[in-house]
């Protein structure tokens, strides 16, 4: 909750002055403030209400009692880093683990995607020791420098960047705007029937894929 209300057109240029413009924000011709969160809803400062479809933060919803209730007790107990000692951290990878095939048996806890992505990334490298990677047309895998050098809107956006040989693109598998639709008679084979033909490309370069990033974050 903010200390004070402000008028939406004074957190605008507040945000324009402090906030990078990197940092985009969505609709900025009329941008939304959202004040207050509940369920499945967002609401703006005229109690307007918005279905949140596009939020990868709550994964339960806002605002769930019992996920608040458990985080203020947790932060009231102990918040700390994984660092130390503490059975709630490998219990929890015990509980996990039990759900995934036995060859899945060690986790790695990370603060976000692009942290995930990027240790995936550093994994594929080195356990393959190959550096060619197929990744999704608009896919946005995450805000740190090894993923946006593979991300397809830095080489499409960017005037002076290039794209990276060891990176390949496939079309997004949409069957609404993508290359394949919905009268398309397969269009999930023909989307894998893509990925296969740039991974049979690259073999025949003597190279390997070490990974495909498939995610598409909204």
């Amino acid at each position: 909750m903010s200390v004070e209300d402000l008028e939406k057109k004074k957190t605008i240029d507040l945000r324009k002055k402090y906030i990078g413009p990197s940092c985009k924000i969505f609709f900025s011709h009329d941008p939304i403030k959202i004040v207050q969160a509940k369920g499945q809803y967002m609401y703006d400062e005229k109690g307007r209400r918005y279905l949140d479809c596009i939020n990868n933060v709550a994964h339960v919803g806002h605002c769930h009692p019992e996920v608040v209730k458990a985080g203020a007790e947790q932060m009231r107990f102990l918040n700390t880093n994984t660092r130390f000692l503490h059975d709630n951290l490998v219990l929890y990878a015990q509980r996990l683990q039990a759900t995934l095939p036995d060859k899945l048996s060690v986790c790695y806890f990370v603060n976000s995607g692009s942290e995930a992505n990027d240790l995936a990334l550093r994994l594929a490298w080195h356990y393959t020791g190959n550096k060619d990677i197929i990744t999704l047309e608009n896919a946005y895998h995450g805000h740190v420098s090894s993923l946006i050098d593979i991300s397809p809107y830095k080489f499409h956006q960017l005037s002076d960047a290039e794209q990276n040989q060891f990176v390949h693109v496939a079309p997004s598998p949409d069957v609404y705007r993508g290359k394949y639709r919905t009268d398309h008679p397969d269009a999930a084979t023909a989307y894998a029937d893509d990925v296969k033909d740039i991974t049979d490309n690259v073999h025949k370069r003597g190279r390997k894929v070490c990974l495909c990033l498939m995610f598409l974050f909204a």
